[in-house]
């Protein structure tokens, strides 16, 4: 249940779904690092995907602009992936718990 609401929520705004997501496997009890990106790198794909098809067909995309997004995108993801492949996983999961702590101070402060 927990996943399904992130990947609504990922599939219309797609800031932060990562962070999310790999605290659910963790609540799921994953532990590897390396294994949860994988899993995490696999949902926000298909969810995004289905999120794409939908945008599509209603026709509200700028070509030009997804397109650069595109390759932007797809090199962050290849050289993310490298690069975690080659850092400490304690490392690792140290950035995502701070990154995730303040992602969420700094959305919950902007409200008040």
């Amino acid at each position: 249940m927990l996943q399904t609401a992130i990947a609504i929520y990922g599939g219309y705004f797609g800031a932060g779904i990562g962070i999310l997501t790999l605290a659910v496997l963790s609540l799921y009890g994953m532990t590897n690092i390396n294994g949860m990106n994988a899993v995490k790198t696999v949902i926000a794909g298909t969810l995004n995907a289905i999120a794409a098809a939908i945008f599509v067909f209603s026709g509200l995309i700028h070509w030009r602009e997804c397109a650069l997004m595109a390759v932007a995108g797809i090199a962050g993801g290849y050289l993310g992936a490298w690069g975690a492949q080659r850092v400490n996983p304690r490392v690792i999961r140290g950035c995502v718990i701070v990154i995730g702590c303040a992602m969420t101070i700094w959305f919950f402060r902007r409200l008040f």
